[in-house]
């Protein structure tokens, strides 16, 4: 899990305590520390919006919303904040989230991990090796959402249709007056397949196509699994904030 800590001395914030401050401090402390880190969690999601904003697509809620928090009691003055793990049906932010604080190789989704246990009927291996991802094509194919992403809906139907098309051992082959004209298809063509019966495809990078009354349209593109550097500083914007927001609510608190 990914998370900010945050430890205070009471005297070196606002010097010298009397007794009465003494008993102020633990109701303080609490709130003090909860305010910071909702401030965190706020400006964290200020922060990924600004970062993660490319042109017309930007971060999903999931992402702005992953910024989350635990908050202090008196008998335990001890706050957290964190990046959301757990997701039941989605993919997990602290995951996805991870190369792009401390860098390394791309998070590889549901749907590519599920690519990775589909069968290419061609040569009975997985579809998605280990170290390769399927990324969207710029095609008018590609239904994309309110942030610029392939929808949901979408990765299903190409899922639901390599799988179907696994199962039965059925290929769409494109070898030119002869081409199947199966209608509203997703398939998979390999770089093999781009050598062989595909030759006569614009694209020569492996990939996922549909195809259309004969016609087909390449909706992703297989790619090496990229590496990134970290861009976006988690625990400084976090710890910048919440020392500044919690010094500040605690002195007012106590010296009021």
């Amino acid at each position: 899990m990914i998370e900010a800590d945050i430890v205070f001395d009471a005297e070196k914030i606002i010097g010298k305590i009397t007794e009465l401050q003494r008993v102020q401090i633990p109701r303080a402390g609490m709130l003090a520390l909860n305010k910071a880190v909702f401030e965190a969690s706020q400006e964290l999601k200020r922060q990924a919006e600004k970062t993660f904003t490319h042109g017309d697509k930007r971060p999903v809620p999931l992402t702005l919303n992953a910024f989350l928090y635990k908050k202090a009691t008196q008998d335990n003055l001890e706050a957290k904040l964190f990046i959301r793990d757990d997701v039941p049906k989605g993919n997990s932010p602290s995951r996805y989230l991870l190369p792009q604080i401390y860098g390394g190789t791309h998070y590889r989704t549901r749907f590519q991990r599920a690519l990775g246990y589909t069968v290419n009927p061609d040569d009975g291996g997985p579809i998605l090796a280990p170290n390769r991802i399927m990324i969207p094509t710029g095609s008018a194919m590609v239904r994309r959402n309110t942030y610029g992403n392939m929808s949901p809906g979408q990765y299903t139907q190409i899922l639901s249709s390599l799988r179907n098309e696994s199962s039965a051992g059925n290929r769409i082959v494109n070898r030119g007056k002869g081409r199947n004209k199966t209608a509203g298809r997703y398939f998979y063509v390999s770089q093999e397949m781009l050598d062989d019966q595909y030759r006569n495809l614009n694209s020569r990078r492996p990939g996922i196509f549909f195809s259309m009354n004969g016609k087909l349209s390449k909706v992703m593109s297989e790619i090496g699994l990229p590496n990134y550097t970290g861009k976006f500083a988690f625990k400084d914007i976090a710890t910048t904030t919440i020392n500044t927001e919690f010094n500040r609510t605690f002195s007012a608190l106590v010296l009021r």
